[in-house]
């Protein structure tokens, strides 16, 4: 079963919150006067038998300018100011200066008594001011979010080993082993509804699931924030929740209170977090540990790569490489050469950043509805936008039908190509070779 949760950020009353039936509570640590909640509270708020997971909140992406740190950041490390959230400006996230900042933060939600910390705007790393002044561009500030997550948690531990990380949004960066390593659960708003309560594109919807099926198979929680109150969108969020295996909230998007209008009739804490702190014991336990989750490079040279039961990465770079996912959701990434992937069992992803005769993999055992081949616009530029190939993009035939088409699946020869005009008037691109006589749709690629 799901775990409920709640987001709360104006109006925090402490024996409310106490009282209020969910699994999962974020709490802004600081009440709406700007003072911080005491350890007696905090232990009001989430301590007990029966308790929720109680976790202080954190933007580690922005930084507003009613916080006590904000005068303390230096003009260097602070970018341009939020357009929808005026008052929150970005950071430079990869400095030693938000560094300090963030650990001086984390140590007080420590010292009150949290059960751990949600991170907020994560995704800060996609934007374009953090992608032009981080060193490294994109991928640099990609993996500085992920340091950094992985510095705070281990920090954390360092003084709490159950302390929790949390985070909001940012399903895209799951696939950092870095960081997807370091979190334990995740929020994921306007998963089914925008902002503004219209139906989100299924295509949209599809994307993140996707994205975050990795937090699933690996037993983490995913909960989904709507900003719904209509009691119609209501009920259809707790049916999508409920069929896509995750937990959810409504609420309006100021966050102030706590909002009811998603509460199931009966609704209880369901799982007691109060033994969050570890314990010394000497019981003996035969329980077999999870899959670590791989991380494996190939050379220039043709490799053998082979994972084991994890959501393994696999990365074959140049060669002509034979990459084996085995069980798990895996990841794998031939590059360069005409390579042979074997996903095994699991929902695994192919993904392909170069096209050309010296480039065309093959897909041995590639599951419709449950794999996926991704590709990345970077090299297959008019594919379309990042997220789940649009469907009047895709055709299954020989060759393309019409100037909409990108992508073709020959079901006779099994040959996936690119086709960057639909109109022949640039020759198709072979990209990979599936088994002959599968039955693709749109659905079975992601554009990244």
């Amino acid at each position: 079963m799901a775990r409920t949760g709640m987001y709360v950020l104006q109006g925090v009353d402490p024996a409310a919150i106490a009282e209020a039936p969910f699994d999962v509570k974020v709490v802004d640590i600081y009440n709406d006067s700007g003072a911080m909640f005491t350890p007696t509270q905090v232990a009001q708020m989430g301590g007990g038998p029966g308790s929720a997971l109680l976790l202080g909140y954190f933007s580690i992406g922005e930084a507003e300018v009613y916080r006590d740190y904000f005068s303390s950041i230096p003009k260097s490390a602070l970018g341009p100011e939020n357009p929808q959230w005026k008052g929150n400006y970005e950071v430079a996230f990869w400095t030693q200066e938000w560094r300090t900042v963030a650990t001086t933060y984390l140590d007080k939600v420590i010292a009150a008594g949290y059960d751990g910390i949600y991170f907020d705007v994560v995704d800060e790393y996609q934007q374009a001011w953090a992608q032009a002044n981080c060193p490294g561009g994109a991928a640099g500030a990609e993996q500085a979010m992920a340091d950094l997550v992985a510095y705070l948690a281990d920090y954390a531990h360092a003084k709490n080993p159950a302390f929790k990380i949390w985070a909001n949004n940012a399903e895209e960066l799951l696939t950092n082993q870095t960081y997807f390593s370091h979190l334990d659960g995740m929020f994921k708003e306007n998963l089914f509804y925008t902002d503004s309560g219209s139906a989100q594109p299924k295509s949209e919807t599809s994307y993140s699931l996707q994205m975050m099926q990795s937090m699933l198979a690996a037993g983490k929680d995913v909960i989904a924030i709507e900003y719904v109150s209509d009691p119609a969108k209501v009920t259809d969020v707790e049916a999508k929740a409920a069929a896509a295996g995750v937990g959810y909230y409504t609420a309006d998007i100021d966050l102030n209170g706590i909002s009811y209008t998603g509460v199931l009739p009966g609704q209880v804490i369901h799982e007691d977090w109060s033994g969050l702190t570890p314990t010394t014991t000497t019981t003996t336990t035969t329980t077999a540990p999870p899959p670590a989750d791989l991380v494996l490079n190939g050379t220039s040279y043709a490799d053998t790569l082979t994972g084991q039961g994890g959501n393994d990465k696999l990365f074959g770079f140049a060669g002509k490489d034979v990459l084996a996912g085995n069980g798990g959701n895996d990841w794998l990434e031939g590059g360069n050469g005409n390579d042979r992937l074997t996903g095994g069992a699991g929902a695994d992803s192919f993904v392909f950043r170069a096209s050309g005769s010296k480039h065309m993999d093959t897909i041995t055992d590639f599951q419709p509805g449950i794999d996926h081949i991704v590709l990345d616009r970077a090299v297959f530029t008019k594919v379309g936008a990042a997220g789940a190939l649009a469907d009047a993009a895709f055709w299954e035939g020989s060759k393309a039908h019409d100037a909409s088409d990108r992508i073709t699946y020959d079901s006779v020869t099994g040959t996936i190509s690119y086709d960057s005009d639909g109109t022949g008037w640039h020759s198709a691109v072979v990209v990979a070779t599936l088994a002959p006589g599968l039955h693709l749709t749109a659905s079975d690629f992601i554009v990244i």
